[in-house]
């Protein structure tokens, strides 16, 4: 045999070695949720960590051919404690019979204990960015207490909590209470730009559910928590920051109910005056929506009443942004509103001059003059109103 012969021979042996690293997939541990937790701040400011995985066992979920999934639950949490998630990850796979296997991981649940510690998140999220089986659209979330309750919710006719929780953040854009979720590629991006942010929040109901409300508000200097957001906190801050996020909204006309679902919110940010102590900033917010639900016998097609509608949500749009306004500038002295970044992009000139005393220092933030104005503009108020008329018929028209 030839030299040539020999040479193709042993190369070909090289695609004949088979899959020796194979993991059959009963054996893998499918890593959907992680939860960390503070479980103590040493003298030297060190911190003791526990982590918390939850794996799918793919073994449980069954097959229909089976009639359904097995009588044991189709996840395992696996917790550790100490100081480095590296190595509480490794001495987890001591601890189970199923290989940790991250690239499904989806949702990771910070507690509010530990996000308000000053740059904490910021390692943990690095962690996460450097291992090469994370992903940067991992969600992440803080727990409005334990982290780890979060993953040990017993939800009825939901496999895994971690999924039920990342469920709950893909329907957001349905209410505009709610955050858009984040991830932790754009968290990464924010740390590194020392920009303020929000992060949604989660905590835990009564009857044992996952409820997905609220955020957390981080400082960007200091990367940690600095306070929570309210239900309206949070809507003001949706209608100023959020584009084509939608959602209900209840107003009252005449003593009357009257409920619109917005179906587009476009806010947009100008800068009116470039002095440093004394700049002003003018958002507009242009609305859509349609009238849902209402209480009365007014007729929705009637113009004077749609004014009516018109101006009360306004009206409503702007108080709330004023209120999360009045927050971010009087209390935390934080731009969560983004207007930092909307300076660095389009003025970065006078972005030069204020960076510096931003949120810090002089706090440039807190001394400027924000301006919201509002334009709502309702469409497909519907093809059939009924109104009573003094007989006491109903017409259609």
């Amino acid at each position: 045999m030839g030299k040539k012969h020999i040479v193709i021979v042993l190369s070909c042996c090289i695609f004949l070695t088979g899959c020796w690293d194979r993991v059959e997939i009963e054996d893998r541990g499918f890593v959907i949720g992680s939860a960390i937790d503070l479980k103590e701040k040493k003298p030297d400011g060190s911190y003791v960590l526990e982590l918390t995985h939850q794996a799918a066992v793919p073994s449980e979920f069954g097959s229909p051919l089976k009639g359904g999934g097995g009588s044991k639950k189709a996840y395992s949490n696996i917790s550790a404690s100490g100081e480095s998630l590296f190595e509480l990850t490794r001495q987890m796979s001591t601890i189970t019979s199923h290989a940790l296997f991250f690239s499904h991981m989806q949702v990771l649940i910070l507690s509010e204990e530990l996000a308000k510690e000053p740059n904490l998140i910021a390692n943990i999220v690095d962690y996460f960015i450097r291992d090469h089986e994370m992903r940067r659209s991992i969600k992440l979330v803080i727990a409005d207490g334990g982290a780890k309750e979060i993953l040990n919710s017993k939800v009825e006719n939901e496999h895994l909590p971690a999924l039920y929780l990342e469920s709950l953040m893909d329907n957001a854009y349905k209410n505009t209470e709610s955050m858009k979720p984040v991830h932790i590629g754009e968290v990464q991006e924010m740390l590194l730009g020392n920009q303020s942010f929000v992060i949604p929040k989660v905590n835990m109901t009564d009857k044992n559910y996952i409820q997905y409300k609220d955020a957390a508000a981080f400082q960007g200097m200091s990367h940690k928590m600095v306070d929570s957001l309210s239900d309206e906190e949070s809507k003001g801050l949706n209608f100023l920051t959020q584009h084509n996020q939608g959602g209900p909204i209840k107003i009252k006309i005449d003593g009357q109910m009257v409920a619109v679902e917005l179906s587009d919110i476009k806010p947009s940010i100008r800068l009116v005056n470039k002095h440093k102590n004394t700049a002003e900033i003018a958002i507009t917010i242009d609305l859509e929506g349609r009238i849902t639900e209402r209480i009365g016998d007014m007729s929705v097609l009637n113009d004077a009443y749609l004014k009516k509608v018109k101006k009360a949500i306004e009206e409503k749009v702007k108080a709330m942004s004023y209120q999360v306004i009045a927050k971010a500038q009087d209390e935390l002295h934080t731009d969560i509103l983004g207007i930092g970044e909307f300076l660095y992009t389009y003025h970065y000139g006078f972005w030069s001059k204020v960076k510096d005393n931003w949120e810090t220092g002089e706090n440039y933030f807190s001394q400027s003059s924000i301006h919201v104005s509002t334009d709502v503009k309702i469409e497909m108020v519907g093809s059939a109103d009924k109104v009573t008329n003094t007989k006491g018929n109903r017409n259609s028209r």
